[in-house]
């Protein structure tokens, strides 16, 4: 991010990030006003990185109620509901993935 600014990068307005850890910590500290964003395809593959093959079809399809959601609070209530449903309790770990992403899942 330093050489970026180096380079003449003034300001950044959204950066979308995978999981690699401090990534979004390292942008905010160059580009403070930099509204970052999780990439979603990243948090969707990265859920099924917990999925049985057989199921990863039917819990693709599960997680869209969370992404396409409206806004914010409609991708909360989605969440909430996969968690609480079938493939919420049989892979427990995707919704506490989503959860731990979500401040940089919603801003945009």
């Amino acid at each position: 991010m330093d050489e970026l600014r180096n380079r003449g990068v003034e300001d950044v307005l959204l950066a979308v990030v995978d999981g690699l850890k401090g990534f979004s910590d390292a942008i905010r500290a160059v580009f403070p006003e930099a509204l970052v964003q999780t990439c979603v395809v990243y948090l969707i593959c990265h859920s099924l990185d917990f999925v049985s093959c057989k199921d990863r079809r039917t819990v693709a399809g599960a997680l869209k109620d969370i992404y396409r959601a409206l806004d914010a609070v409609a991708g909360e209530a989605a969440l909430a509901a996969f968690e609480a449903g079938e493939w919420g309790r049989k892979y427990p770990v995707i919704a506490q993935s989503w959860r731990r992403a979500w401040s940089e899942c919603v801003p945009y």
